[in-house]
């Protein structure tokens, strides 16, 4: 039974199970364990928004109060009155409550207080509660005995699009169901089929925008269809209508845009900001979708299998097939600075001059002579029939010799990395600490034995402790430098892999069996005491 509107996304609102896309899971478990009586007395559906919850919320509903069967003794919500009646929101057992607008312990008191009532009309009395997450801390702790020990014909179906925010004492309580994001090819099957009942008819090109702007849910595909049909100008939906109706820019401006910034064109990349300025292209979507290009180009240069998707144009094949020859080093400071941009345009009186001037400064970092590109990186390596200094040389010469030695950020964070998954696993995470803040490792070799570190301040602390640690493996040179080349960003990595091994601990595996979202955001040094103070 379908709604009687002419809202698309209202209009093809599933009835049942069967008009249900992408959630077969779900789907499947649900029917089985009404099949078996064997159903919990909450659920909880978590998602982002508009793939499902509420109107899964709805057919569980009717399962759960359906009188009517078919043949394989499945409850048949076509042809059963009690689900007729929750459709058209009549049914007297089946109470929805929005829990943005009642958040309150005597909403929550006044729920436990009609749930004790024998249902009017059907099997089960049911309390379908959207955005959960909203209630108060209060509400939620009036509802735990409830939900734990319910009267036999009450049931509960939370939804909500924040699980996070659920205390984990009521999710205990609950049979979790997560919603998925609706895949790109089973979302474009199923707008084709809308479009065709419609009498809609639209460009491939616009059909993947439309799909590509939802993000995965199904009512905002409806949502911007029905928009488009109405905003078009001619007999079919174009994508360039699309573009003008959502505010994107041009997936071929973006590229354009990238494209300027990795080469250092600058003229080019201020003539085409302001091309898109006139043209009404909106600030902060420019950002978000280059960002949405960068992450795309990063999973493309590690996994090139993601160029055969079938949704991808000509053009995001020519772009990423310009993206492989730039190394992740140069993709990566792209990514930070678009992020640091991002909060910078939400704060700005001058939006578009604030866009150039983060584009600019995406460009000079990347095209810095310190993130080498891969024909940078090629002048940097050393040949490998240089011959090597020998040990015998005056120290002073084999000094001079490894000031000459130029090595690109991207061979510095990897020396970094290997010796930090080397120390990492033998050593404490306090000495690693002591030399992210203090060291640049500029040769470190487990086949040979040797490293070397430059150090900003002759007191280094670590140095004793760090020779006396490798002394039995590895020779040690510690070398005083006045500068230290990019520091920060190896502090940054070195900081995050020693979050990372941090994480893996059983300490921390203990804190997320409480806190199943807790990280580690930050690790710190803390004062030392003496060895044996453990």
């Amino acid at each position: 039974m379908k709604h009687q509107s002419n809202i698309l996304a209202l209009k093809y609102r599933p009835s049942d199970f069967s008009d249900l896309i992408g959630q077969e899971y779900l789907v499947d478990t649900i029917q089985k364990s009404i099949e078996l009586n064997k159903i919990p007395n909450a659920y909880i559906f978590t998602g982002i928004r508009g793939v499902g919850k509420t109107t899964t919320a709805r057919i569980v509903a009717k399962m759960l109060n359906c009188t009517v069967f078919d043949d394989s003794n499945r409850p048949d919500l076509q042809k059963c009155d009690q689900a007729l009646a929750i459709s058209e929101d009549r049914h007297p057992d089946v109470i929805e409550i929005d829990a943005a607008s009642n958040t309150s312990v005597e909403n929550a008191r006044e729920i436990i207080e009609n749930v004790k009532y024998n249902p009017v009309l059907g099997k089960y009395k049911v309390y379908i509660i959207d955005e959960v997450h909203m209630l108060s801390k209060s509400a939620f702790n009036a509802l735990l005995k409830t939900l734990e020990e319910p009267p036999p014909h009450s049931k509960f179906i939370f939804a909500t699009t924040e699980i996070s925010k659920v205390p984990i004492t009521i999710l205990s309580r609950c049979q979790r169901f997560d919603l998925r994001r609706i895949e790109k090819k089973v979302l474009s099957n199923f707008l084709e089929k809308i479009a065709l009942k419609e009498d809609i008819s639209l460009e491939k090109e616009a059909l993947n925008l439309i799909i590509k702007a939802s993000d995965g849910s199904v009512r905002d595909s409806l949502s911007i269809l029905d928009q488009a049909n109405i905003f078009k100008s001619g007999k079919e939906i174009k994508s360039a209508e699309i573009i003008n109706m959502l505010g994107f820019a041009k997936v071929g401006d973006l590229y354009n845009l990238s494209k300027n910034i990795l080469e250092n064109n600058l003229s080019d990349l201020m003539n085409m900001l302001n091309d898109m300025y006139q043209r009404g292209s909106e600030t902060s979507k420019i950002i978000e979708d280059l960002m949405s290009i960068i992450n795309w180009s990063c999973k493309v240069k590690i996994n090139q299998n993601l160029l055969k998707d079938e949704f991808l144009t000509e053009e995001d094949k020519q772009f990423a097939n310009l993206i492989l020859q730039f190394d992740h080093g140069k993709l990566n400071i792209f990514w930070q600075s678009l992020m640091k941009g991002y909060d910078e345009i939400k704060i700005s009186p001058h939006p578009h001059s604030t866009l150039e001037m983060i584009l600019l400064r995406c460009a000079f970092l990347i095209n810095d002579q310190n993130s080498a590109g891969p024909e940078e990186k090629k002048k940097s390596e050393i040949s490998p029939h240089q011959p090597i200094p020998s040990p015998n040389l005056d120290q002073a010469v084999q000094n001079k010799v490894e000031d000459k030695i130029q090595i690109s950020l991207e061979e510095k964070i990897s020396l970094h990395q290997k010796f930090f998954q080397f120390y990492g696993k033998n050593f404490s995470p306090l000495m690693a600490g002591i030399i992210i803040e203090n060291c640049e490792i500029v040769k470190f070799s487990e086949k040979d034995k040797k490293l070397l570190i430059h150090v900003l301040k002759e007191d280094f602390s670590g140095s004793e402790e760090l020779k006396t640690n490798l002394k039995n493996d590895f020779k040690v040179d510690i070398v005083v430098k006045k500068k230290i080349d990019n520091l920060d960003s190896i502090k940054k990595l070195y900081k995050k892999e020693l979050i990372d091994l941090e994480m893996q601990t059983d300490d921390f595996k203990k804190v997320l069996a409480k806190f199943p979202n807790a990280k580690i955001i930050d690790i710190e040094e803390v004062e030392r005491g003496d060895e044996n103070d453990g």
